[in-house]
């Protein structure tokens, strides 16, 4: 349905009306829910972080590989040399020349270094295997945030589509509340004109009954409102959505016993103890960075050159090598001075740890509110959704009773509006009662960490009653 509005020449609204949407299907409780699975983007957003967490830890295990460098330079150069010492660069802008000192002229010449190397950290004390292992935790934590995530949006879906049925079966309670009243304005009036009752009577009941139509506009909003946010929480911001909610408003109370929840289980509880996994592998690789590394190393390299005097035999002017050299050896370095580095990031990723392990507990709080929140409303819900039919009947059995009362005497107009109230209100609570028995159901099923039997149950009553 789609709003139509009609406006005077002063812009007030004089109609609003809800006209059927043409070519748009109406969509099941279980079909929003798989829409919003697909289409939501947080969902999207959680599985891309989940591989790149993963590619992370391949990244990790290449620190295992050893470096294997290869050099080729040519090099066209004057050749003057002076002795002296040239200290460590930082922009390299000078570079090293070997040989005895010369003269100084700017002649060129023709040189060649070709190489290959092979280092391998053979020794680190377990810095590799602890980076692999935070990369683990971090992937780890990434998957329990796509679970979780999956959790809310199915559950927001859900919440959302219940709420707009609540609506929808306001709407139908508010209708029938405005036709009463304007047979009760019709039968008023004809009192009035008769002479039979006072004017201030019709007065009255103009005056329900446009209060009755507010209601109902009131409710259409609601509607339209929730309609709006079903289609942001199935991931199609703006797109108008049907729904078809007789299999929740026609079937019966469903049946559903809470079982034990063990809330450790939870998606939440599961995410935040993985980001204490996680900061506690931070704490151990901090913890493997201050020890000696090991390392290993192989070089293999020519030089050429075409500088009067140089050593062998010049081949190709100095382009290609003349002479080659070869290195084996080992090498220990130990970051002394880091220590009062390392003990400051100690120092900082301890205490995110300890962070965590707060927001893990409070998670356990939370989780153990809303199931206990959850436990009590599905029990207050059944015991509201058996007493709403009584209600609702002796609510109409004493507003036709009024308004008889009324047409012979015996009851003023303000019985008459307050007996039309209570029954709206008693049909109102009549008409959600039953989707507060789902919501319930939902609310249990989200604390248990899985909504899969409460999709079960809707599915049970879609097959029925679709």
């Amino acid at each position: 349905m789609q709003p139509c509005l009609a406006l005077t020449n002063e812009g007030r609204v004089t109609e609003y009306n809800f006209l059927p949407e043409p070519n748009k299907p109406a969509y099941t409780l279980s079909e929003a829910v798989g829409e919003a699975l697909r289409n939501f983007p947080s969902i999207r957003a959680a599985r891309f972080k989940l591989k790149a967490a993963a590619a992370e830890i391949t990244l990790a295990k290449t620190e295992y590989l050893p470096n294997l460098d290869v050099l080729a330079q040519e090099i066209f150069t004057s050749h003057n040399i002076v002795g002296g010492t040239i200290i460590p660069q930082i922009l390299d802008v000078i570079p090293i020349q070997s040989g005895n000192d010369t003269g100084n002229s700017m002649r060129g010449y023709w040189s060649s270094n070709q190489g290959v190397g092979v280092s391998w950290l053979a020794l680190d004390f377990g810095l590799r295997r602890a980076n692999v292992k935070m990369a683990h935790a971090a992937t780890t934590q990434a998957e329990q945030g796509l679970r979780l995530t999956e959790l809310d949006v199915a559950y927001q879906a859900a919440e959302t589509y219940l709420d707009m049925v609540a609506a929808q079966q306001t709407i139908r309670a508010a209708r029938a509340t405005v036709d009463r009243m304007k047979a009760n304005v019709l039968a008023v009036h004809t009192f009035v004109d008769k002479g039979l009752r006072p004017g201030v009577d019709a007065s009255r009941a103009d005056y329900e009954l446009s209060a009755s139509r507010i209601g109902l506009i009131d409710a259409e909003q609601a509607t339209e409102l929730s309609r709006v946010d079903l289609a942001e929480r199935m991931g199609v911001a703006g797109t108008y959505i049907n729904i078809d909610s007789d299999p929740i408003v026609r079937a019966p109370t469903p049946q559903f016993d809470a079982r034990p929840v063990e809330l450790s289980k939870h998606p939440l509880a599961l995410l935040r103890s993985a980001a204490v996994t996680t900061a506690k592998a931070k704490v151990h690789v901090i913890d493997k960075t201050w020890y000696p590394h090991l390392w290993l190393h192989g070089n293999m390299w020519g030089r050429g050159s075409n500088v009067p005097g140089s050593v062998g035999t010049t081949v190709a002017g100095g382009i290609l090598p003349q002479a080659a050299n070869y290195m084996v050896g080992a090498s220990i370095s130990f970051p002394i001075m880091d220590y009062f580095e390392i003990k400051a990031k100690r120092k900082r990723v301890f205490n995110e740890e300890l962070a965590e392990r707060a927001n893990f507990d409070l998670a356990m709080q939370i989780l153990g509110q809303k199931d206990a929140r959850a436990r009590v409303l599905l029990v207050e819900a059944r015991r509201v959704a058996d007493e709403t039919p009584i209600m609702v009947k002796a609510a109409r059995e004493n507003a036709v009773k009024t308004v008889e009362r009324y047409k012979v005497g015996l009851a003023n107009i303000v019985n008459v509006s307050e007996a039309e109230r209570i029954l709206a209100r008693a049909e109102v609570d009549d008409a959600i009662a039953q989707v507060r028995v789902w919501k319930a159901i939902l609310a249990t099923g989200y604390v248990q960490g899985d909504l899969k039997p409460f999709l079960k149950l809707v599915s049970a009553a879609e097959g029925k009653y679709h």
